[in-house]
């Protein structure tokens, strides 16, 4: 017999029990709030990373065409306006969520071996198979192991696996390296607990022939006959349910061609493939906003390509170099090479791309509100960083940073600020914000670099 508003693993959040053994988590609801006599609770907050590679054209030695043109108050006129050649003019939609935050290094390790390390621990390096590890955990396996135990965090890839060196943004206990799946398919089956429902009923999710709201039906038809449920509740189980919905069914450009259908198995098995980078992107990212929506998990990191990524993206319907080339600026991934024409405006291109990218997340994020106000862009913080500074010299000083959300209030936003010191900085503010605090209840001032580091002060309510 079906059950509903089973405890999914993370407390707060109930799920639908469906036809063959199929598991649909909800949406943060009045109804459970209420119902557990929890309305002055402390909310949780969210976080993602996104590491981009190769660096930004932001000045280093070439022009500035990543940041606005003045520090201090970010507004949505001069990202339009004056900004709107630069790069981060892309998310003008959300300019006083923002915070853009310049001069912080990487300590122990940099350029493309060790960038993305330093952007998840901030913690000294020691040898590993393929290149430098941590000596210690990513803060998004912190932040899950300090505050819901037992249920790890999301750590996603975008691209080819088996080039010089992948996976290098999330670590386990002692730097041990998790291993980001690239497929969204399986993600969003591990999501939706696929896995232990009837094969028969998947395979007809995974051909289109039945969705997982589908499988939930029943359960649902309840839920909504429930005289308590609020009008709120009753939009926010309508967006959640639409979102699968959109997330089985959507156009998808997919090879070069388009396709009307199931993203997920247009892109199962061709994941991997230059053409497709882009879907999986923002498939990745979509599948985040929703375990955020249904608390499946409190942290997320996607790693965008392996440390020499070489996509070759499609600007002004041209096909570009592969991207590393790009960033040297010449047909090589090493020192000698035919010189590329126009090398810094595709870079700055696929900037604007990745800011793009970005954007996904937010506007999936920002359409999930809440009960007791705000929304799940409010309730989060989100990081869009580079794993070196700039194109040459691939540099791991003055990394770019953009975060994206208030952290339920922690956090000042529409800030565009100098800051200064090393990574460790900024993941002891993402850490703080979503709640961790040391022992004596002060808020983590000293994550990974045993030199402590204090936080972004600056972005600090």
């Amino acid at each position: 017999m079906s059950r509903q508003n089973v405890p999914s693993p993370l407390s707060r959040r109930r799920v639908l029990l469906g036809l063959g053994g199929a598991i649909v988590a909800l949406p943060a609801l009045d109804i459970f709030t209420k119902s557990a006599g929890a309305q002055s609770a402390v909310r949780p907050v969210y976080s993602a990373t996104i590491v981009q590679q190769n660096g930004a054209v932001q000045g280093e030695g070439e022009p500035d065409m990543f940041w606005p043109r003045a520090k201090g108050a970010i507004t949505a006129a001069a990202m339009r306006g004056q900004d709107q050649d630069r790069t981060t003019s892309e998310l003008a939609d959300y300019a006083d969520r923002l915070n853009f935050v310049r001069g912080i290094d990487y300590h122990y390790s940099s350029n493309h071996d060790g960038g993305a390390v330093a952007a998840g621990t901030g913690a000294p390096v020691k040898a590993g198979d393929r290149g430098p590890v941590p000596v210690s955990e990513s803060v998004d396996v912190f932040i899950a192991n300090k505050l819901t135990p037992g249920v790890e965090p999301l750590n996603l890839y975008v691209g080819k696996k088996g080039t010089l060196r992948d996976d290098c943004l999330s670590f386990g206990t002692g730097g041990a390296l998790r291993v980001g799946d690239n497929n969204p398919w399986n993600v969003y089956k591990r999501l939706m607990e696929l896995d232990g429902v009837d094969p028969m009923q998947v395979d007809l999710v995974r051909r289109r022939q039945k969705s997982v709201n589908d499988l939930v039906r029943t359960e649902l038809k309840a839920l909504l006959a429930r005289t308590d449920l609020s009008e709120d509740d009753r939009r926010r189980l309508d967006l959640h349910f639409s979102n699968i919905r959109d997330l089985e069914n959507q156009v998808t450009e997919v090879g070069g061609g388009t396709l009307v259908g199931d993203a997920f198995e247009a892109v199962n098995g061709k994941h991997t493939e230059n053409d497709n980078f882009e879907v999986v992107a923002r498939l990745q990212l979509e599948l985040i906003a929703f375990a955020f929506a249904s608390d499946r998990a409190r942290t997320a990191t996607v790693q965008l390509g392996g440390i020499n990524h070489n996509t070759r993206f499609m600007i002004d319907g041209v096909l570009a170099p592969p991207f590393h080339f790009i960033s040297h600026r010449i047909m090589s991934d090493g020192g000698d090479g035919a010189s590329i024409p126009n090398a810094v405006g595709l870079h700055h291109q696929i900037d604007r791309i990745h800011a793009r990218f970005f954007k996904h997340l937010l506007e999936k994020l920002s359409a999930y509100n809440l009960p007791g106000g705000g929304t799940l862009l409010d309730q989060s913080v989100n990081v869009w960083v580079n794993s070196i500074a700039n194109g040459p010299p691939h540099g791991g000083k003055n990394i770019p940073y953009v975060l994206a959300g208030g952290a339920g209030g922690f956090l000042k936003t529409g800030n565009y600020v100098e800051a200064a010191g090393y990574s460790a900085k900024v993941l002891n503010t993402i850490a703080s914000a979503c709640g961790v605090r040391k022992a004596n209840g002060d808020l983590v001032d000293n994550f990974g670099d045993p030199e402590p580091q204090g936080l972004l002060s600056a972005i600090v309510a």
